[in-house]
């Protein structure tokens, strides 16, 4: 139930944040264009928006491949038989598999099972490390978008 409550609320702030990014673009970015170019100025700003979209999944794909061998290479530089963690897990999920039925192979099944726990935690840290970019990117978009002139409020009723 907490999972699916998590989930629940990152929903909602994502529903009730968007707009307030969205909308406030969209009206700067039509701002000052005569209303019988806003199809060409839509067309632009729909293509800038897929490009960006797509430039951010890249950038995003690429510091999470990346950091993800980097701390998978940290993680196992830590292990090795003169590691006393180590071989602990390993005799642990050795006598874990033994135990349970691995036909005689634990030694196998605990080394792998301990080389699928580094990657998943390397993997785990890749995407902190993506958040904690995109976040910074960001961050330093704020004074970009607080530097945005303002928006002419004025609407023609009747006006096409």
């Amino acid at each position: 139930m907490l999972i699916s409550g998590s989930f629940a609320w990152s929903r909602i702030y994502l529903g009730l944040g968007l707009p307030l990014i969205f909308i406030p673009i969209t009206a700067a970015s039509y701002n000052g264009i005569p209303p019988e170019k806003t199809d060409q100025a839509s067309a632009l700003i729909n293509l800038a928006r897929n490009f960006g979209g797509s430039i951010g999944v890249s950038l995003s794909q690429t510091v999470l491949a990346r950091r993800e061998q980097f701390h998978q290479a940290r993680l196992v530089e830590h292990v090795g038989s003169w590691n006393p963690s180590y071989v602990d897990t390993i005799q642990q999920a050795q006598n874990y598999f033994a135990t349970h039925g691995s036909n005689g192979a634990s030694s196998e099944t605990a080394i792998a099972f301990f080389g699928q726990l580094v990657r998943s935690q390397a993997s785990i840290m890749a995407y902190m490390d993506v958040f904690v970019f995109l976040a910074a990117v960001a961050a330093l978009l704020v004074p970009l978008a607080l530097s945005l002139r303002s928006v002419q409020r004025s609407f023609r009723v009747g006006a096409h």
